[in-house]
């Protein structure tokens, strides 16, 4: 009675370990559980990549999305720049450069427009601000002085332009926002402005001139 009671429960042992080792790797043959370890990979495999938006850039620097606006066949960024260089700045506090970008020095402007971008000439914004369109995507972002004081927020705001005044190279142009209307200007290139770039090589559109302001 003993011995036949032991072999009971030496079989109940047998079939628990059975059952927990049942789905142990090692009970698998090696192509099953590659095939296991393959599964995951498959079922991610299956999804689609979700296409790029035709309307936004890519700035290749730092992976920042800027929306883009076409006006006369021309691309503009529709977003301002917000690439961090060490000469820009933000509007008194660094949450104004997400909401309006930052603010460059014309000699910085010259260069900071992404990878397959370039800053505007005059031509291209007197031709851009032709269109409404465009015009309600410029933001009031104010400017910084060449003193490194921040004026007109919400008030004005300013763009540079590829450009240095002709007659007097210590100024280049930008334009900026007066009383609701855009007008070209001149100042020292050490002003902060904001920056919008157009997206492709494409030259200057050659629109007809504005008088200097």
């Amino acid at each position: 009675m003993k011995f036949a009671f032991t072999g009971f429960l030496f079989a109940v042992a047998i079939a628990n370990a059975a059952s927990v080792w049942e789905r142990s790797p090692w009970d698998n043959s090696p192509a099953e559980a590659k095939k296991e370890q393959a599964e995951p990979t498959a079922v991610r495999q299956t999804g689609e990549a979700k296409p790029a938006d035709p309307n936004t850039f890519i700035d290749s620097r730092d992976n920042q999305p800027y929306k883009t606006i076409t006006v006369s066949g021309v691309t503009w960024m529709a977003e301002n720049l917000n690439y961090e260089d060490r000469q820009s700045s933000c509007y008194n506090k660094k949450p104004h450069c997400k909401k309006d970008g930052r603010l460059y020095t014309w000699h910085y402007a010259q260069r900071i427009c992404p990878p397959g971008t370039r800053l505007p000439t005059v031509a291209d914004w007197e031709q851009a601000l032709y269109s409404d369109r465009f015009a309600q995507t410029l933001s009031l972002s104010g400017y910084r002085f060449y003193n490194g004081d921040f004026y007109d927020y919400a008030m004005t705001g300013a763009y540079w332009a590829a450009e240095e005044k002709e007659d007097y190279v210590s100024y280049a142009y930008f334009f900026k926002n007066k009383f609701g209307d855009w007008q070209k200007e001149a100042f020292y290139k050490e002003q902060g402005n904001s920056v919008r770039c157009i997206v492709g090589s494409s030259e200057s559109t050659g629109a007809h001139k504005w008088g200097d302001q």
